[in-house]
């Protein structure tokens, strides 16, 4: 969808201006300001990828990581290394570091509810405030887009062009009861991918708005499933060296039936060591494909002398877990599969490789942007600005993260929010599966891998219940309704029309 600057600006006015209308600038001259040279508005350049383990950049000792871009952008800025999504599926968790709220506040749950068009998003703020909003690739937010965005092209994420003789095209969810395999190459030319268009129209984009203000945000699908890098990054990734994580025997009879049941719901219960390798290829392949889109973005802002102007920005929505404890892809809180990947630099402001262990959510982002640019956070947001932090002010931000996702069966739109919950205080990480299942506790300290619940320890007893209180208060307060389901809007706009 390709909507023009000067269509979404009229259209942004007319259905925003009320909720915006108490916001204003802050200040002229941030505090941090007089540290950047030359004193003009700051761009930002939002790049993010879709189901991105928290751990995989070769700067971080992932050695099957071809990540050189990525490992550069560490080495200028900070890496926010215990960074937590608020709900381990795509459209709730991008919804919510868009609006900068919990998923319980804005309604917007899992990937079948529509974006709730009542709260406020940074770009939103932005917009108001003479920036252009664009965003390239994959965006996820259904229903709100033309609040956001002056410029949304979201590209291929399904090829329209010719596929090689002897390829396959797998499933989007890892599902080997419909796929012949988890991993493969891509048939299609590279040129037909998301990534490599919205490479193109970031780059295109930033050489047309050299003299105004922007925000960009450069979102790929990669390395999501399906798992198939083009045939080039598929050959950089060896699978004789690839390891496949160990897992204990009856890994998974301590926790929550359900990941059991997304494991065998997708056939993937049994899965051979060349399926799983496979898997893992086309993931790490994905990777190094998307990495090096990402080097032509930040070679062209360096070309066009824009980088010490620009945040630059690189996170996921939410992890991978690629074979951890036998499952695959996210749902779950495990952390990789919530935690994510946060980098940030800004010439000048965050100092060059830095890296720290500071509890962090994405919803600290919105936050952090609107007092980086300026101007005022709306009321509605319940992140809290990075700023501090990742300017070396303080070595400490948040006392625990939370994230949810909803109970199987529970939801429908427009009606209560039944979830299941995690908070994480740096060392314990307490999961509520709802009232007809148990609780999960892990120690991070005595069991980092997450594998040993200890929550029916007798010695564990009043911390789980304290947790559990607290963390059921948290999923109450600020609560609103689920939002519609797309299908439901669908319905009733067809409805309308009859």
């Amino acid at each position: 969808m390709n909507k023009s600057s000067e269509f979404n600006r009229r259209s942004f006015v007319r259905k925003s201006a009320s909720a915006l209308a108490g916001l204003s600038l802050a200040t002229s001259f941030p505090a941090w300001a007089w540290k950047r040279k030359p004193k003009k508005p700051l761009n930002i350049l939002f790049l993010m990828c879709d189901q991105y383990r928290p751990d995989a950049l070769s700067a971080y000792g992932d050695i099957n990581a071809i990540t050189p871009t990525l490992d550069r952008l560490a080495a200028s800025g900070i890496s926010l290394r215990q960074s937590y999504c608020q709900c381990p599926v795509s459209v709730a968790s991008r919804n919510s570091f868009l609006n900068g709220c919990y998923t319980h506040s804005n309604g917007v749950i899992s990937n079948a509810y529509s974006g709730n068009r009542d709260m406020l998003s940074y770009t939103q703020v932005l917009r108001k405030h003479g920036y252009t909003t664009a965003c390239f690739g994959k965006l996820h937010t259904p229903g709100r887009e033309d609040l956001d965005w002056d410029i949304y092209v979201e590209g291929n994420e399904k090829p329209v062009g010719a596929k090689k003789a002897g390829g396959v095209r797998l499933s989007g969810t890892a599902n080997l009861k419909s796929d012949p395999a988890i991993g493969a190459p891509d048939p299609y030319p590279m040129t037909d991918t998301m990534e490599w268009h919205a490479k193109e129209n970031t780059i295109k984009f930033m050489r047309e708005h050299t003299d105004s203000p922007w925000f960009i945000q450069c979102s790929f699908l990669k390395p999501h499933a399906p798992y198939q890098p083009p045939q080039e990054y598929w050959d950089k990734i060896d699978p004789s060296k690839l390891i496949i994580p160990e897992i204990p025997e009856n890994d998974l009879d301590d926790c929550d039936p359900r990941y059991l049941e997304i494991l065998k719901g997708r056939g993937m219960e049994n899965m051979t060591r060349e399926q799983i390798l496979a898997g893992m290829q086309g993931y790490y392949g994905s990777i190094a494909f998307s990495d090096a889109m990402f080097k032509e973005v930040l070679d062209e802002l360096e070309r066009l002398d824009m980088r010490d102007n620009t945040l630059v920005v690189f996170t996921a929505d939410h992890g991978e877990m690629l074979n951890d404890h036998g499952l695959w892809t996210k749902f779950v809180f495990f952390d990789s599969s919530v935690r994510v990947p946060l980098i940030m630099s800004l010439p000048g402001v965050i100092p060059a490789g830095s890296e720290s262990t500071a509890l962090v959510e994405l919803i600290d982002l919105f936050p952090t942007f609107t007092e980086l640019t300026g101007y005022e956070t709306p009321d509605t947001v319940e992140g809290k600005s990075l700023i501090p932090l990742i300017t070396g002010k303080t070595e400490t931000h948040k006392t625990v993260v939370y994230s949810e996702f909803p109970l199987p069966r529970k939801n429908v739109g427009g009606g209560e929010f039944y979830a299941t919950m995690m908070m994480f205080d740096g060392r314990y990480k307490l999961i509520d599966n709802g009232p007809d299942s148990f609780p999960e506790l892990y120690d991070h300290v005595e069991d980092s891998g997450e594998f040993n619940n200890i929550a029916d320890d007798p010695s564990q007893a009043e911390r789980v219940k304290s947790m559990l209180d607290e963390l059921r208060e948290w999923h109450r307060k600020n609560a609103v309704k689920n939002q519609p389901t797309v299908a439901q809007l669908r319905r009733n706009r067809e409805l309308n029309k009859e």
